[in-house]
């Protein structure tokens, strides 16, 4: 008797528990009540960025079934939910896949909702987790839903609910915000479209990611076929049609950021968009406005030289909270791509990465005074070719600073430090800083330093805040805090002390310096001048890259507390006319900057710890000794600062009379004179540009030395092989023709062809062919290949 009681007991209890699962499973079907509140996503002052819409208040048109073309209606049964018609809102055989996928993977992966399943979910459980009780709940909810409703009903209520992206929620309302149609005009190939967005209207809404939506259309595409309800022939007259997508409009500020701090917050609230959200953001809405601005002022200026689009990343430096977020020049512009997300797109730097650089090498043993040649060189690279770097003003500078390379961003002598630096110490550097690349070092090699791989500008500029803060990993933030439908805060993020983005300390004296040469007119004015829109009249570090063909160029700048980015071109890739770092992104650098620093009366630097000050001599980079005619006080990094006196200004005795060195015979007045001696790397460079060199005979006609003003080709080296491009001007490819030595003219024969110049380098437009190139007064010729 009692056992007959304990079963029972525990069929009434199993019965009452399943009971109680069907009431709750079905209650918000019963009780049909939908969330009050929208999802706000505001600015950091509170004010509204976007109201995100709810499915009964976003942009919906209800329509009966009768008005759907049957097409449409066929395309989302085949792709959806092929046994619409033959079940009872569950599909057992699709279940029991989910179920195995259960059992051998441990979750359940997708493709066993019905329509009457996915019809309950957006109505009632939109925010709710996916677990395996709350797909049960949905299979309770979707077997009640079919009982106590016909199919054509279901079909209809689903097709006029459905979320197809872009805060279109139905059919006849994606008809209208994508095809600018009535739904009784949808074709077939629109209507696989829509079929095919159904299970991803976010990552496949057709604008915003066009390629994403056309391989879902020709997937409806093939289900229709296999499903019986077109030809093959149909299906490939569809795949034919090129769709004709329009872009969706709606209120809204700073799109690109708010829908990137949306698709953030999806993995961690996958409700986030459902409503009963208020998400507090990062973003400062005046900065925002004034970066905008700026932005549609200056391209304006840029319109005649093919620059369509800008894009800016404006953060605070301390905390990494993102306040201006302009992903292009318009949003709604179909004509310049608005809605590509140029923050976010990968595109060349240029030389944006040299600070990079330059940050390796100083903890490696360089120095702000070491010199570099900046001479024509060549470097052999793994396929056998010559990889020839050469400066953006086809000119050279013989020997110079670290300081002068890294201000006036010289390419030959950073491509000459990343040779003896190495890659793996640079890409190292990178990822630190925050940026990474898909292939090993030796993919790209050393052009990486002149922008041959890619970066998105919010990683640039991440980078650069990194720097700011003295080589501490500051990480972007776009949320500051989340609070649900009752207000409690989900979400908050913590404000903590970045640490340093190496455990040595060198690496934090190593970003000072660095900064310290960005800032520094007078370093980068043998590129840029000492007037020009990179002076904001505060110190505030800054650096430029363009891309050697004009497709991209940007800038960035920054103070201790705040990093400012900025990228020019065109989404699609267009070359621009001729438009540099310089006319193209820093004049809205500047401006956004000056307006930003408006009201700071001067920005300080506190000096990284630990630096030792040494007086240099700027031509050598070794110890001023009362000789040298220009030094500067510079800082070192600890056991780096050079220890050896300059020796390359030496006193001479010279007659006073005629110039010659002073011996026992000289008739006149003897004088002591300082003259410029460098090694001999530099002599003949140093020589084509006529500085006075010591004597080299002295008063009795004795030669002695060897003079340094014998004429020689610098460049091309002899073997050079070059490449022109049919996509790049003839002007932006010429090959420079370098002489060494002192001449009055340069008298050059090119294939025999007479060439004449009274400066030492001549700009030749190069053609396909083989070369000889010869000098007057040269004792070799050097050959040479374009192709």
């Amino acid at each position: 008797m009692s056992r007959r009681r304990a079963v029972l007991t525990a069929t009434i209890a199993l019965l009452m528990g399943a009971t109680g699962f069907v009431v709750w499973s079905i209650s918000p079907v019963l009780s049909d009540k939908k969330p009050t509140a929208t999802t706000k996503i505001l600015a950091r002052d509170g004010s509204l960025l976007y109201e995100v819409s709810l499915p009964e208040e976003g942009d919906r048109t209800n329509v009966p079934l009768s008005q759907v073309p049957i097409r449409l209606q066929q395309a989302v049964i085949a792709t959806e939910d092929a046994r619409f018609r033959r079940h009872r809102g569950v599909d057992v055989a699709a279940l029991g896949r989910a179920f195995r996928d259960l059992a051998t993977r441990g979750r359940i992966t997708g493709g066993a909702s019905t329509i009457e399943q996915q019809l309950v979910k957006n109505l009632y459980f939109r925010t709710k987790r996916r677990t395996v009780v709350q797909k049960m709940r949905e299979l309770v909810a979707a077997s009640y839903w079919s009982f106590t409703h016909t199919k054509d009903d279901t079909l209809e209520r689903y097709l006029n609910t459905v979320p197809l992206g872009g805060q279109a929620y139905g059919v006849a309302a994606a008809a209208r915000t994508y095809f600018r149609k009535d739904i009784g005009d949808v074709t077939l190939p629109e209507a696989a479209l829509l079929a095919g967005i159904i299970s991803s209207p976010g990552s496949a809404e057709p604008y915003a990611h066009g390629a994403v939506a056309e391989k879902a259309r020709s997937h409806a595409l093939d289900r229709m076929v296999a499903e019986g309800f077109i030809s093959n022939g149909d299906a490939d007259d569809a795949r034919a049609n090129v769709v004709t997508v329009f872009a969706p409009r709606h209120p809204i500020k700073a799109p690109h950021f708010v829908f990137q701090v949306l698709n953030e917050l999806e993995g961690a609230i996958p409700g986030i968009r459902d409503g009963g959200y208020e998400v507090r953001t990062t973003l400062d809405p005046d900065l925002q406005r004034t970066a905008e601005d700026v932005i549609s002022s200056r391209l304006e200026t840029l319109k005649d030289q093919n620059a369509g689009n800008a894009a800016l990343v404006a953060a605070d430096a301390r905390s990494g909270d993102v306040l201006a977020y302009v992903g292009s020049a318009d949003y709604f512009n179909d004509d310049i791509q608005g809605r590509v997300d140029m923050v976010q797109a990968k595109r060349q730097p240029g030389s944006a990465l040299k600070p990079f650089l330059y940050i390796a090498a100083l903890m490696n043993g360089w120095t702000a005074a070491s010199v570099i040649p900046d001479l024509p060189v060549r470097f052999e690279t793994q396929d056998g070719n010559g990889y020839y770097p050469k400066n953006y003003s086809h000119t050279y500078s013989g020997p110079v600073s670290i300081r002068d390379a890294l201000g006036s961003s010289l390419n030959i002598p950073a491509v000459r430090v990343l040779h003896d630096l190495g890659l793996v110490p640079f890409f190292d550097t990178l990822r630190r800083f925050g940026l990474t690349f898909p292939e090993a070092p030796d993919y790209y090699g050393l052009s990486i330093v002149l922008g041959g791989g890619e970066v998105t500008l919010r990683d640039a500029t991440q980078a650069y805040a990194r720097l700011a803060a003295g080589a501490r990993g500051i990480s972007l933030r776009d949320v500051t805090e989340v609070k649900n439908a009752e207000g409690k805060i989900i979400f908050r993020a913590a404000l903590t002390r970045p640490s340093p983005v190496y455990d040595d300390e060198s690496s934090v004296q190593a970003a000072w310096i660095v900064s310290d040469i960005l800032k520094d007119r007078l370093a980068r004015s043998r590129s840029f001048g000492e007037a020009n829109l990179l002076d904001v009249g505060k110190r505030v570090a800054v650096k430029t890259g363009t891309t050697r063909d004009f497709h991209d160029n940007w800038a960035f700048g920054y103070t201790p507390d705040f990093a400012l980015g900025v990228w020019v071109g065109n989404a699609d890739g267009r070359p621009m006319q001729g438009v540099s770092g310089i006319t193209g992104a820093v004049p809205i650098w500047h401006d956004v900057m000056m307006l930003r620093l408006a009201d700071v009366q001067e920005v300080t630097w506190p000096e990284a710890a630990g630096l030792v000050r040494k007086d240099v001599c700027v031509t050598s980079g070794l110890l001023a000794n009362g000789t040298c005619p220009k030094t500067r006080v510079e800082r070192f990094i600890a056991g780096t600062e050079p220890s050896r006196p300059d020796d390359w200004y030496k006193i001479f005795r010279v007659d006073a009379a005629s110039g010659r060195l002073a011996d026992e015979s000289c008739p006149s007045r003897v004088v002591e004179r300082t003259y410029l001696v460098p090694p001999p790397e530099y002599s003949a460079w140093f020589a084509a540009t006529r500085y006075e060199r010591p004597p080299d005979t002295d008063c009795s006609g004795r030669t002695t030395g060897q003079r340094d003003g014998q004429v020689m080709i610098l460049s091309p080296l002899d073997g050079d092989r070059f490449e022109v491009s049919d996509r790049m001007a003839a002007l932006n490819q010429s090959i420079p023709f370098i002489a060494g030595g002192s001449a009055t003219a340069y008298r050059w024969r090119l294939n025999g062809q007479a060439l004449e110049s009274d400066e030492p380098t001549y700009l030749w437009t190069p053609s396909p062919g083989e070369y000889t190139l010869q000098l007057e007064g040269a004792d070799r010729q050097v050959r040479f290949t374009v192709k």
